[in-house]
C-alpha cells in the first residue's frame, strides 16, 4: 500500500539522476553554438509573481511567489546555417531553482531542405501540445495549467518538395527525461521532500496495528550512462501549401517514455519499527503514432482534427531487480486519443474551441498502478482579446465531462510602456469529491495572483 502512494511521486523523483545528465549535455550544445556570427537577436523577459492574493487560496508548499527568466537567441550566418536556443527558468518561495532549454539548434537551411542538430521541440502532434500529454516532446512542467514544451536532442531533417509533400526525420542516440517537478531526498533520513506544489511525496508512515510505522526510502540512482544512451527514431509525412484549403500529416516514433518510470521493494522490520521502500528507476519504449488534418475555411478561420497513440512496452530496459519481498511496478497500458476543434484569429481577437476524448480502455476503479489520464473527455474553450493598446485579457477554461475536472485561467495585462508589464489574474482547479484522477491530488494548488515582468 505504501509503494503505490508513493509511486507517482517516486517517478517524478527518480528523474533527479538523469539532471546532472541533463546539465552536461545542454552546456555542451550551448557551447557547439557560439561561433562567429554576424548577426543576433536576443530577447526575453523576467519578473515576478505572487500568487496568495487572497490568504486562504494556494496554501501549498512552494505556491506563494516565484521569479522567473526567459532568454532566446537567434543569430544568422552569412550562408545557410543558423543557430537558436530558448531558455527559461523558475525559482520559488522554497528556493527550488527549475529550468528548461527548451531548445538549442544548430541549422542548416538549403532549397528544399533542412538539417539541424541539438534539441528542437518538434511540431509532429498539435494533439499532443495544446492538451500537455506529453507523448511526442518533453514537456516544460514549471506548472500544470500550462505545461509548455521542451525540445528533444539529437538529429532532424526536413524534405520538401513543390507539390506540397514534405517528409520529417529524427534519429538519437541520446535521451534526457523530464526534470520538472522534482523531489528531494534525504538519504540520511530516507524522507522524500516536496518543494514546488506540483509533486506529491509519498506519506512518511503509515499506520499499522494501531500505531504509525515510519518509512524509510531508498533510491537506486542508474549510472548516468545508463540513462544518456538511448535510441530515438522517427519519421513524419505530411502535405500543406500556401494554396491549399487542406493540409495533413502522419507520423511514426519509437523512443524512451519522456517520464522515468520505477519498481518499488517493500518490506517491514520484524518488529515493525520501520517499513523499508527501496525504489528503482526503469526505462520504457514506446510507439508513438499519430496525424492530423486541417480545413481552412477562410483567412480567420481554421477547422482541424487529431489523432495520437501511446503504445509502451510491456517491459522496461535493461534488468529489473530483483524483488525479496512485496514487489510493485507500474502498470504500461496503451493510450488513443481523438481530437478536434476550430480556431479563429483576426489579429486582436482568438477564439478556439477544442474537444479530446480517450477512446482506449482505462478502469478507473481497478487500474490503480497505471497513471490517470490527464484527460478522458474534455472540452476546451480559449479567448484572448487586445482591448486597448496596452491592455488585453486572456481566458481559458478545460472541462472534463467524465471525471468533473475544471481547469480555469483568466489573465488581464497592462503595459506601462515598451518594455513593462504588470498583470493579475487568477488560476483553479476544481475537482469531484467522490472522483479519484490525475487532478484530484493537485485540487489545492490555485493561485489569484499579480505578477510584474520586464521585456527586452
Amino acid at each position: 500500500m505504501i509503494a503505490i502512494m508513493g509511486l507517482a511521486v517516486f517517478s517524478n523523483m527518480s528523474v533527479l539522476a538523469a539532471t546532472t545528465t541533463a546539465n552536461k549535455v545542454s552546456t555542451t550544445l550551448k557551447k557547439s553554438s557560439n561561433s562567429t556570427v554576424q548577426e543576433s537577436n536576443l530577447s526575453g523577459d523576467f519578473g515576478i509573481q505572487t500568487n496568495r492574493l487572497i490568504d486562504d487560496v494556494g496554501e501549498v508548499v512552494g505556491n506563494d511567489h516565484f521569479g522567473e527568466l526567459n532568454i532566446k537567441y537567434n543569430s544568422l550566418s552569412e550562408g545557410n546555417s543558423s543557430k537558436r536556443f530558448d531558455l527559461s527558468a523558475r525559482i520559488n518561495n522554497e528556493e527550488e531553482l527549475m529550468f528548461s532549454l527548451k531548445e538549442v539548434i544548430l541549422e542548416y537551411k538549403y532549397s528544399s531542405s533542412k538539417l539541424a542538430i541539438g534539441r528542437a521541440i518538434m511540431d509532429w502532434s498539435p494533439t499532443d501540445a495544446a492538451w500537455g500529454l506529453g507523448k511526442v516532446n518533453n514537456r516544460e512542467n514549471f506548472d500544470y495549467f500550462e505545461p509548455n514544451q521542451e525540445g528533444l536532442i539529437g538529429v532532424f531533417y526536413d524534405k520538401s518538395w513543390d507539390n506540397g509533400v514534405k517528409v520529417s526525420l529524427f534519429g538519437s542516440m541520446i535521451y534526457v527525461p523530464e526534470l520538472n517537478p522534482g523531489t528531494t531526498v534525504d538519504e540520511s533520513t530516507g524522507k522524500v521532500i516536496c518543494k514546488n506544489p506540483w509533486c506529491s511525496a509519498p506519506a512518511e508512515s503509515v499506520p499499522v496495528d494501531g500505531k504509525d510505522v515510519p518509512i524509510k526510502y531508498t533510491v537506486n540512482f542508474p549510472e548516468m550512462a545508463d540513462v544518456l544512451f538511448k535510441y530515438s527514431v522517427g519519421a513524419k509525412i505530411g502535405f500543406s501549401k500556401p494554396e491549399s484549403s487542406i493540409s495533413w500529416n502522419a507520423f511514426y516514433m519509437k523512443k524512451p517514455e519522456n517520464s522515468i518510470s520505477v519498481i518499488a521493494d517493500v518490506n517491514a522490520e520484524s518488529d515493525l519499527s520501520q517499513i523499508n521502500a527501496e525504489v528503482t528507476p526503469q526505462f520504457y519504449y514506446h510507439d508513438v503514432v499519430g496525424g492530423d488534418m486541417g480545413y481552412k475555411i477562410n483567412e480567420n478561420l481554421d477547422l482541424y482534427g487529431g489523432a495520437i497513440s501511446s503504445i509502451p512496452n510491456k517491459s522496461p530496459e535493461g534488468k529489473t531487480p530483483y524483488i525479496e519481498q512485496i514487489g510493485i511496478k507500474p502498470k504500461k497500458i496503451k493510450e488513443d486519443y481523438l481530437s478536434t476543434g476550430a480556431k479563429y484569429g483576426d489579429g486582436d481577437a482568438k477564439v478556439h474551441l477544442g474537444y479530446i476524448a480517450r477512446v482506449s480502455d482505462f478502469d478507473r476503479d481497478n487500474e490503480i498502478l497505471a497513471e490517470y489520464p490527464r484527460w478522458n473527455q474534455a472540452v476546451n474553450f480559449a479567448y484572448s482579446k487586445r482591448i486597448t493598446s496596452k491592455v488585453d485579457i486572456m481566458l481559458d477554461y478545460k472541462f472534463d465531462m467524465l471525471t468533473e475536472d475544471r481547469l480555469t485561467m483568466f489573465k488581464t495585462n497592462y503595459r506601462f510602456g515598451p518594455n513593462v508589464t504588470a498583470a493579475a489574474g487568477i488560476n483553479i482547479i476544481g475537482t469531484n469529491p467522490e472522483e479519484k484522477s490525475y487532478w484530484s491530488q493537485f485540487e489545492n494548488n490555485d493561485s489569484v495572483f499579480s505578477s510584474l515582468k520586464y521585456t527586452f
